[in-house]
């Protein structure tokens, strides 16, 4: 499935939501989105995809979002988010309101596959068989790179965001799908400090023979966090069992610092599965609480 695939998805959930929607009037008005270029001390250049909340007032305090792999799930992302918003507003109106901002690589197709497996994962690949994302193979050389692409992340991303922008620091969230997940769970364990909401959707926690989590007494942080796992149930093996076991490790340690959903959608692939993960994994982290 390419990005474009996913704009016909959002249409026809929107279509679909207008069932939702019969007796409540809505404005035409659309999210205001940004593209700002930023640069890293390498010379790389990235694109923040940032989504301010409808009526946004620059002296409000709002939720922020960041969100992995913005070069083809923008438009998910961003519609997913408005659908939910604007069924939330027929029920119950929980629903926070939410800066989101995407990190995506600049170019194309082949770009975005190097970035990726580059800033993505945490040690370099060591693997006995071979992998290949489009034309870019996974390697030595071409992995590796997430402790300086989350030094990159906190020192210029973040802060280039949060001093324009008046968020609530404190519940900071992460989205990651993929190799985006497994860059999550890697920065839960030893960047915690960042982010708080974690929504990882079929994180590749097998990545080198699942040394994130194999052999390791405990996982779970002193703070306190949110994580939302989703996988497909249609995924394959190499990804669902390694994901099974590490949530069956969260689990049975009991730490009442950490609260995880973990869900399983029946019949969905790698890529199916992320319209319904996005959109149930915000109403998770965002939805008000009493």
């Amino acid at each position: 499935m390419n990005k474009y695939s996913f704009l016909l998805i959002i249409t026809i959930v929107f279509i679909a939501s207008q069932s939702i929607a019969q007796k409540h009037t809505f404005g035409s008005e659309e999210p205001t989105t940004v593209i700002k270029e930023i640069k890293r001390d390498n010379g790389q250049l990235y694109n923040l995809v940032i989504t301010l909340p409808l009526q946004y007032q620059p002296e409000k305090e709002y939720k922020i979002l960041y969100y992995l792999d913005a070069w083809w799930l923008k438009d998910l992302v961003i519609g997913c988010y408005r659908i939910k918003s604007l069924a939330s507003k027929t029920t119950s109106n929980n629903l926070e309101e939410v800066i989101l901002v995407g990190i995506s690589s600049v170019g194309d197709e082949r770009a975005w596959n190097r970035q990726r497996n580059m800033d993505f994962t945490p040690s370099k690949f060591n693997s006995k068989f071979t992998l290949k994302f489009g034309e870019e193979e996974l390697n030595e050389t071409t992995s590796g790179g997430a402790e300086g692409f989350l030094q990159f992340f906190r020192d210029q991303i973040i802060t280039s965001i949060e001093s324009k922008y008046k968020v609530d620091s404190k519940t900071r969230g992460l989205m990651g799908h993929s190799f985006g997940g497994l860059l999550g769970f890697y920065t839960y364990l030893e960047h915690s400090k960042l982010f708080a909401n974690y929504l990882l959707i079929s994180p590749a926690v097998w990545w080198n023979q699942s040394e994130i989590f194999n052999d390791k007494g405990t996982i779970v942080n002193k703070r306190e966090s949110n994580i939302f796992i989703a996988v497909g149930t249609s995924e394959a093996e190499i990804l669902k069992s390694p994901l099974a076991k590490l949530v069956e490790k969260i689990k049975s340690e009991k730490n009442g610092k950490l609260r995880m959903t973990y869900k399983q959608y029946d019949n969905a692939d790698h890529h199916s599965v992320l319209p319904q993960a996005i959109y149930d994994g915000i109403e998770y982290i965002y939805t008000k609480t009493k």
